[in-house]
């Protein structure tokens, strides 16, 4: 009856960090979107100058989403989205005209990153 209780409790806890990670990946990939529609409002809106802080606050709280996801996602698909972001300040600086497509391409593999770790039959099958 122990043995029975201990898998149990075993597969309980299983379940529970899957879920947990699931909901950190969702709750982080929809914060760094929130940010990166914030960045390309003010690549819009005004001189790429002053943009300088919405760039330092996307780069902050990807560094510390960084650390976690490098424990729960496959390591590619971190690594893709960290050089993307690495990109990014650079291009601002230097007013690069592909500033705009690397911010798609971050975009891309953020919402790639969150589907792909959200469990759906999709992934499952």
């Amino acid at each position: 009856m122990n043995r029975v209780r201990l898998g149990i409790a075993i597969l309980l806890v299983l379940v529970l960090i899957s879920g947990g990670t699931v909901w950190y990946v969702h709750q982080q990939t929809t914060r760094l979107l929130a940010q990166l529609d914030v960045l390309e409002d003010a690549i819009d809106n005004g001189p790429l100058e002053a943009a300088e802080e919405p760039f330092a606050e996307f780069e902050r709280q990807w560094e510390k989403t960084e650390v976690l996801l490098n424990i729960m996602v496959w390591r590619e698909r971190v690594s893709e989205i960290d050089v993307s972001v690495s990109h990014l300040n650079p291009m601002r600086v230097s007013d690069c005209d592909e500033l705009r497509s690397e911010m798609t391409e971050l975009r891309m593999r953020l919402v790639h990153l969150h589907d792909f770790e959200m469990p759906s039959w999709k992934n499952i099958l």
